[in-house]
């Protein structure tokens, strides 16, 4: 059984309380938004958005996303970041709004060391 240092991704997507997620937007570029995450588990993100924003929009038409969230050399945990392609979708609509999830089928993290390291996606 591995234990968290030997898997250091777990322990900060557990405790993960914003992503920013990279769609393309309606004329084709790249558009890119903070989310606060609501719940996290093994590989699955969720959050609410309005869905009038460009990257609910985006989302309806083309569920492929890119997720990145990271903390700075400061941080008490040190300099970490995640990167991950999913696939998002509404998944509970509100008035205006909806809860969305994205799951992940590829990630990478990175430490102080900035080496680009696969994550084996069984292991999220």
């Amino acid at each position: 059984m591995c234990r968290s240092l030997d898997r250091p991704w777990q322990n900060f997507l557990r405790n993960i309380q914003h992503i920013t997620v990279a769609v393309v937007d309606e004329t084709g570029r790249p558009w890119a938004v903070p989310v606060g995450v609501q719940k996290y588990d093994h590989g699955i993100i969720q959050w609410f958005s309005k869905t009038n924003t460009v990257h609910s929009k985006a989302i309806a038409k083309n569920p492929e996303v890119m997720l990145t969230a990271f903390t700075t050399k400061e941080a008490p945990t040190g300099e970490f970041g995640i990167y991950a392609r999913a696939r998002a979708k509404k998944i509970l609509s509100l008035p205006g709004s909806g809860r969305y999830r994205a799951e992940i089928y590829e990630a990478w993290y990175t430490d102080e060391r900035h080496k680009k390291i696969e994550i084996n996606i069984k292991d999220l």
